[in-house]
């Protein structure tokens, strides 16, 4: 298996360097140059020779940042090192530093800054295949002092070279980590268990996602559409507060349901949770987050029913008001009744008549201007609010007595 392998890791990053440059650069006139991986030196005097580039694996040390990271949650971790190289070019005439060389050294950077859209063929590097980590290829500084180190030999003599490593390079034993065990095993008891032991915990599909509603406030008779994720699927419906639609358009990212009735003794004017549920069988159901719509009052016609002065010498005005419409409100709803002149608000009803008994269907309404509250005779703009909801239709209420 590949993990016994990696004993050969570090041999098997130096074919594979070698390999590249090889790929890359064997055919590239005037220079044609091999590829060796060796301490760097001159070819000697007198021999012929062609030109070359030389790798020259100088250091190999732990990676630190991963000194700790195992395979396997809780695992012995296994060694991860990094490689440190010099790349030096030797031109035809077994110079190092000649323009030759130079070009060389350039076109040798060159594939090595580019070896990441190769690192795919590690796969043919057994060593290498299994990597758990991406191998990633950086260029250090080649200082004089390290140039000065690593050149020591017949010649001692300091050749221009660059300098990069490879990280991070696995090397782990051969046996799987404790941590690692086989489908169709049962460890508890000690005996094959074969096909048993597979199990699919893969939903069939991760359940409708909704991520916006338009318009954001509706009204009796519209047309709410819905779009977000898996909204396509088979046996999807729409949570409306406490009623429930099944949608009349519906696509993978987009559904709509039509408002055409709404039962006034379970919903009224407010604000609406709305999230969508899917049926997977077995009674099993996945469902959405929700998103909030506001759902409006409509009002059909107001009226003054009765208005009355407070007296000969006081003119305010006060009476009735009676409204008709849908998700009008019942007894349990916040309702407001605002009377508006010149942008200001003179009179604010925050509840129905007393003596009017709201009506289930919530089509009716009926407000009480006290004798009390009463206000100047005059025009009046004025607003219903349910639930803190206001109606879109407003009236203009002549408040004047014959």
């Amino acid at each position: 298996m590949a993990l016994a392998q990696t004993g050969l890791a570090i041999g098997s990053v130096s074919r594979f360097l070698s390999g590249a440059l090889t790929t890359a650069l064997w055919n590239v006139p005037p220079y044609n140059p091999k590829i060796t991986v060796q301490r760097p030196q001159a070819d000697a005097p007198g021999t012929a020779t062609q030109p070359r580039i030389n790798l020259f694996l100088y250091e190999a040390e732990i990676d630190a940042a991963m000194r700790n990271v195992g395979l396997t949650l809780g695992g012995q971790p296994p060694l991860w090192m990094v490689l440190k190289y010099v790349m030096t070019a030797f031109d035809g005439n077994g110079e190092s530093d000649t323009p030759e060389s130079h070009d060389l050294l350039g076109m040798g950077m060159q594939v090595l800054a580019g070896i990441g859209d190769a690192l795919p063929a590690l796969m043919g590097y057994t060593a290498l295949s299994d990597n758990p980590e991406p191998l990633k290829v950086s260029f250090d500084q080649a200082t004089p002092d390290l140039i000065a180190r690593l050149m020591q030999g017949p010649d001692d003599k300091y050749r221009c070279s660059a300098a990069f490593q490879v990280r991070p390079v696995l090397i782990a034993q051969p046996q799987l980590p404790t941590g690692m065990q086989l489908v169709g095993i049962d460890y508890q008891l000690g005996i094959k268990i074969g096909l048993a032991g597979i199990q699919n915990f893969v939903l069939p599909t991760l359940g409708p996602e909704l991520e916006n509603a338009d318009p954001q406030k509706v009204e009796l008779g519209d047309t709410l559409a819905l779009s977000g994720r898996g909204l396509g699927e088979p046996g999807i419906s729409i949570n409306f507060g406490p009623l429930t639609f099944v949608p009349s358009m519906q696509k993978s990212t987009r559904l709509e349901i039509f408002l055409g009735s709404l039962d006034p003794a379970r919903i009224s004017a407010g604000n609406i949770s709305v999230s969508a549920t899917q049926e997977l069988g077995n009674g099993v159901q996945i469902s959405s987050g929700a998103v909030n719509v506001v759902l409006l009052p409509t009002i059909a016609t107001m009226t003054i029913a009765s208005i009355a002065k407070v007296s000969s010498i006081n003119l305010n005005v006060y009476g009735t008001i009676t409204l008709t419409g849908v998700l009008l409100g019942n007894a349990g709803d916040s309702l407001e009744l605002a009377f508006v002149q010149n942008g200001l608000v003179k009179l604010l009803l925050d509840g129905h008549d007393p003596a009017f008994t709201p009506v289930p269907d919530q089509t009716q309404q009926q407000f009480d201007v006290a004798k009390e509250k009463a206000i100047p005779q005059g025009a009046y703009f004025v607003v219903l609010r349910v639930n803190g909801q206001q109606a879109k239709q407003a009236f203009t209420l002549n408040m004047v007595t014959p």
